[in-house]
C-alpha cells in the first residue's frame, strides 16, 4: 500500500507551480503513510518544512521521519499535542500552547517561515480534520483563507492534509478554492 501511495504522490506533485498549495484527502488508515510520504516528497526537492501537528506530538513524529529516512534538521514540528507534558527541548520544535488560538499559532507560522533562512519552505498541516476539533469551522475557515492568502503573497507553498469525508463541507469548500489542487489518495 505505500509503495502506491508514494506512486500517487509523486504523480499527483511532480509538476507543481512554485507557490503550490496541496489540499490532500486520505482515507484514516492511509493517514501516516501520505504524512510521509508528502513531507519525504518535497525534502527531496530541496525545500525545507514546517510540520504543524495537531495529531501527534513531535517526539513520536521525529521517530517516525528518521525510521522513514527523512531528514529531519529539514523540518521544524509546531506540536500543538504535547502541551503540559514534560518533553525534552528540540531546536526543531515549537511547542503550541493551544490549537485553538489561531491568532497566535499564524503568528508563530509567520515567524518559523522566517527561520528558514531565506530557503524555499513548505508547510504540511496534519490536519485540518485534527484542528476542527479545537475551533469552529466558520472561523477555522477565516484562519485557512487569510493565512492560504499570505502564503500566495510570500510566494510560500503547502500541504492541507484533511481525512477523507471527515471535514465540514463548508470549510472543505473554502479550502479547495485556494489550492493549486486537490490530491486523493
Amino acid at each position: 500500500m505505500e509503495n502506491s501511495i508514494k506512486e500517487k504522490i509523486t504523480k499527483e506533485l511532480g509538476n507543481l507551480p512554485d507557490n503550490w498549495i496541496i489540499f490532500l484527502e486520505a482515507p484514516a488508515e492511509n493517514s501516516l503513510s501520505a504524512n510521509i510520504e508528502s513531507v519525504k516528497f518535497f525534502l527531496n526537492k530541496g525545500l525545507e518544512g514546517i510540520v504543524l501537528s495537531a495529531s501527534r506530538p513531535y517526539s513520536n513524529l521525529l521517530n517516525i521521519y528518521k525510521e522513514n529516512g527523512i531528514n529531519i534538521e529539514k523540518i521544524i514540528i509546531l506540536d500543538g499535542v504535547s502541551k503540559g507534558q514534560k518533553v525534552e527541548e528540540n531546536k526543531n520544535v515549537i511547542f503550541l500552547e493551544n490549537l485553538d488560538d489561531l491568532t497566535n499559532i499564524s503568528i508563530i507560522l509567520g515567524d518559523t517561515y522566517r527561520r528558514l533562512k531565506g530557503c524555499k519552505g513548505f508547510l504540511f498541516l496534519d490536519s485540518i480534520t485534527s484542528m476542527l476539533i479545537y475551533n469552529d469551522p466558520l472561523v477555522f475557515a477565516k484562519f485557512i483563507h487569510s493565512f492560504l492568502v499570505k502564503m500566495r503573497i510570500n510566494n510560500e507553498g503547502g500541504i492541507l492534509f484533511s481525512l477523507e469525508e471527515e471535514t465540514d463541507k463548508r470549510v472543505r469548500a473554502e479550502i479547495a478554492q485556494l489550492c493549486d489542487k486537490v490530491v486523493k489518495i
